[in-house]
């Protein structure tokens, strides 16, 4: 999930259900809103909300993709091996 912030855009590279929800918390939180305040923006409870936070499993794609709209945050999909390939080497660590 992307969210530009100025000119610096944050990568989160999820890949459980489970890490979708503390994102969501954060970028919410980035934009000082309360979940009450996320939910009156795109139509949902603050119940609602909670339950996209905590239980992200739960969520249909076209409501997350509504809460990352208002959020101003997108979904990439990529390979895993161009992930790897973008990512630093590894530092070699010398033998004992």
């Amino acid at each position: 999930i992307y969210s530009p912030s100025g000119m610096i855009a944050v990568a989160d590279t999820i890949r459980t259900s489970g890490q979708i929800g503390p994102v969501l918390k954060r970028l919410r939180k980035n934009k000082g809103w309360s979940q009450l305040e996320l939910g009156r923006r795109i139509g949902l409870s603050q119940e609602r909300v909670s339950v996209i936070e905590n239980h992200p499993e739960r969520i249909a794609i076209d409501q997350l993709l509504t809460v990352l709209m208002a959020l101003h945050a997108e979904l990439r999909i990529q390979p895993r091996d161009t992930l790897e390939a973008e990512a630093p080497a590894a530092i070699p660590r010398e033998p004992w």
